[in-house]
């Protein structure tokens, strides 16, 4: 049988995460899917626990990244990307879970609806019950200093458009290339022969930003489709900061989006939000409007790790400079 949607899964020392995030994908009602897990050299039982779900699904395949980064040309998705035979790619982390048995359903609904979309994006469900920084992700994202054009954040603080398609109802936001939102990365969902009209899949922000210019400039929001995972606490999601920073600013990735402004509005957001992360106070202007929305004191701890993140992101930027 051979699959509509091809599901990718960079892993790396995920063993106490891949477990839930494979028995979630396996839950889906719609059947004619494939997960590629695509494993970093993990030192843990990943590989392992990936191999175990291969001998009872054969819809799950594993692949070695010795590379370990997860984007790039060559590098974790890219590779993922070249394995997939579906004509929908999607991407998921191993520290995701997803919320709704129906997901890929309204997937391959939106798609066969809508062929003017960059993709589809299953939007992060907030739960009152979850513990902190897990309730934190859902309302900012793991990447604080770049909240201010973050779809998962700007849809908390902000009412997008409201549409329905088939069944569902979905938010719906038009991309530009001016003022580019970051998404794709996660829990998101592209049209394979889009990828394929600009070259395959490098890195996140920078496959959107090329789609946009190709003519796919409508995002598709599913609402409460995932749970991030993303760290036990706040002093692990400043590190995985450092880290990323130093990787994406490292010789070895040839083509990237640069995420310094590049236009005069740009510039003008970039230098405020710059201020705001190191000042710290202005950003509690958000923390009230997330608040009133949404009645969860986790909030307030966003000035904070944006400030942590912006001094991760200076440092290393003047490091490789």
């Amino acid at each position: 049988m051979k699959p509509l949607i091809s599901l990718i899964i960079c892993t790396y020392n995920g063993e106490n995460l891949i477990k839930n995030c494979l028995d979630s994908i396996l839950r889906q009602n719609f059947k004619k899917f494939e997960v590629i897990c695509v494993d970093g050299m993990s030192s843990d039982r990943t590989r392992d626990i990936i191999k175990d779900y291969m001998q009872k699904d054969k819809r799950i395949k594993l692949i070695i990244n010795n590379k370990r980064f997860p984007e790039g040309k060559g590098f974790g998705k890219w590779q993922g990307f070249k394995e997939s035979k579906g004509k929908v790619f999607g991407i998921i982390d191993q520290d995701n879970i997803l919320q709704r048995k129906d997901l890929f359903f309204k997937v391959k609904e939106i798609f066969n609806k809508n062929k003017n979309i960059a993709g589809i994006l299953g939007g992060v469900k907030h739960d009152p019950s979850d513990k902190g920084i897990i309730r934190y992700v859902s309302f900012i994202g793991t990447d604080s200093f770049f909240a201010y054009r973050s779809i998962d954040f700007l849809r908390n603080i902000q009412d997008f458009k409201k549409i329905k398609i088939g069944s569902e109802n979905v938010e719906k936001v038009i991309l530009t290339t001016n003022s580019l939102k970051i998404t794709g990365g996660n829990c998101f969902f592209y049209n394979k022969k889009s990828l394929d009209s600009i070259g395959g899949y490098t890195q996140d922000i920078l496959v959107i930003d090329e789609l946009i210019k190709k003519g796919f400039n409508e995002l598709i929001i599913i609402p409460n489709a995932t749970k991030h995972y993303a760290e036990k606490s706040l002093f692990n999601l400043a590190r995985k900061k450092f880290m990323w920073a130093g990787k994406y600013y490292s010789k070895n990735n040839e083509k990237k989006f640069d995420y310094l402004p590049q236009t005069k509005k740009e510039r003008k957001a970039f230098i405020k939000n710059l201020f705001f992360c190191f000042l710290i106070i202005p950003n509690f202007s958000y923390s009230i409007k997330l608040y009133k929305k949404f009645k969860d004191s986790i909030v307030f701890l966003f000035p904070i790790i944006a400030f942590s993140n912006a001094l991760a992101y200076s440092i290393t930027y003047l490091f490789h400079k």
